[in-house]
């Protein structure tokens, strides 16, 4: 591991914690402890000036246990950038028995009683409502 002078460690700890959660910080404070307290920003940062469309990170295959009814949300594995409420769509493609896409509360549910399937050409489609 490079070494860093204390001063390139400050300045990335403030760019951190400005852009980042809590939690992230402390993890690079090179072993010793950091105290979040005058450093942690009082308020949300601004919003972009411009519209920024929704941003996905990889949803991990959605699996099921036969007989066991549950949910899958998929809200956390997108975000925007402005804040915006997102609307979460679902192609065409069919389900397997037992499992529907819950637009409203952005989640897969399974009711528990159908047999295993796999099914592909899932597409999800998040908006802003913004151009």
């Amino acid at each position: 591991m490079d070494t860093v002078r204390n001063g390139e460690r400050r300045e990335f700890l403030k760019a951190l914690t400005a852009t980042t959660a809590a939690w992230a910080v402390s993890g690079c404070s090179g072993g010793n402890p950091v105290s979040l307290k005058n450093e942690v920003p009082t308020s949300t940062p601004p919003a972009p000036a411009t519209n920024v469309p929704p941003v996905w990170t990889t949803v991990p295959t959605i699996t099921f246990t036969s007989g066991v009814a549950s949910t899958f949300s998929i809200a956390p594995y997108v975000s925007d950038a402005n804040g915006d409420p997102l609307t979460i769509t679902k192609n065409a493609a069919a389900l397997p028995a037992g499992v529907t896409y819950d637009a409203a509360n952005k989640r897969f549910v399974y009711d528990g009683t159908a047999g295993g399937a796999v099914t592909t050409g899932h597409v999800l489609t998040a908006s802003d409502g913004k151009p």
